[in-house]
């Protein structure tokens, strides 16, 4: 079920939906992504995975749904492996404020 279905579904049943804080700025050098927090001047360098999760961010996404995305990229990692990383990642960005969270 994605976030937009989400919508129209009972209470208990929604997971939240995560997508990327308006306020950060997104800097690119070669192939490497930072992204820089205003609020505090930090700043975060994300690795090939990070950058991938980032480009799904732009549209309300769950966490299943960024990991099923993971899993079809790379089909010979283990699915609980990028379920943990997944995860770990969108919660690391949550509590940096990279990411906001709705639901």
């Amino acid at each position: 079920m994605t976030c937009q279905q989400q919508k129209n579904t009972d209470r208990k049943d929604i997971r939240p939906c995560y997508l990327r804080n308006p306020i950060i700025v997104e800097s690119s050098i070669d192939d490497t992504v930072f992204l820089v927090n205003p609020e505090t001047d930090a700043i975060f360098h994300l690795n090939q995975v990070g950058t991938a999760i980032w480009q799904l961010l732009t549209e309300p996404i769950n966490i299943s749904e960024a990991v099923a995305t993971v899993q079809q990229a790379f089909p010979g990692v283990q699915p609980k492996n990028i379920a943990e990383d997944v995860s770990k990642l969108i919660n690391e960005m949550s509590d940096r404020n990279l990411v906001m969270c709705r639901g």
